[in-house]
């Protein structure tokens, strides 16, 4: 299991390599209007947030999009991933944002109580069980009283789907592709019920991504 999710990470390296860094300051970066929206206010609410498992830093900058001074930082453990959000934010011109290769043994250096809000996309779902767990633990620790999660996960989808994918059942839920991890497949509810320690739920939508298949998940909570 191990194995398959340091592969999952060297797939990310690879794809991420392929990535051209631009001036993102004359876009309008966009997913989906719900998604927008909530994300708008989920920026609205906060000023300084650390977006784990960031990979390029996509929703960083769209944040920083609505909010240009708030603070970001953004840890993956992809290398490459990290090697463009940086230069992306460079070009751009974002001062206030910084991006740093690592995993869940980096959020152990930083400070209690440092950030006011969380962003999760895709993270929890493609990690272990164990290691999810480990990374939620660590996050409430340094996320402040009264802060937000902004949470996004991947479609649930039917076995039929996962098969037609080219998805493997490794067992605990967990699914791979070429003996790389791709997926640990939970309900809504099981979410939910996980999600209920950080506090209120404040948002939960369904949306289409534009380059996935399925009904994606987004939770916002404020702790």
């Amino acid at each position: 299991m191990k194995k398959a999710y340091e592969q999952e990470i060297e797939m990310w390296n690879r794809v991420f390599e392929e990535c051209t860094p631009v001036n993102l300051r004359n876009l309008d970066l966009k997913v989906a209007p719900m998604f927008d929206e909530a994300l708008k206010l989920f920026a609205e609410k906060t000023t300084k947030i650390l977006d784990f498992g960031c990979g390029t830093g996509d929703i960083s900058f769209q944040y920083l999009q609505y909010q240009p001074t708030h603070r970001v930082l953004g840890i993956d453990a992809s290398k490459t991933g990290i090697r463009f959000a940086n230069k992306t934010a460079k070009l751009s011109n974002y001062k206030t944002a910084t991006f740093l290769e690592g995993g869940e043994h980096t959020i152990e250096q930083l400070e209690e109580n440092s950030f006011d809000g969380m962003i999760l996309s895709n993270v929890l779902d493609v990690m272990p069980k164990d290691v999810s767990t480990t990374v939620i633990d660590d996050l409430e620790r340094v996320l402040k009283l009264g802060g937000y999660w902004f949470i996004k996960m991947n479609p649930y989808y039917s076995k039929e789907e996962l098969e037609s994918f080219g998805y493997k059942n490794a067992g605990n839920n967990i699914y791979e592709e070429d003996h790389i991890m791709r997926l640990r497949q939970a309900t809504t509810n099981y979410w939910k019920e996980k999600f209920t320690r950080f506090g209120k739920e404040i948002i939960y939508l369904e949306f289409e991504y534009p380059w996935q298949e399925g009904m994606n998940r987004l939770f916002v909570y404020q702790s």
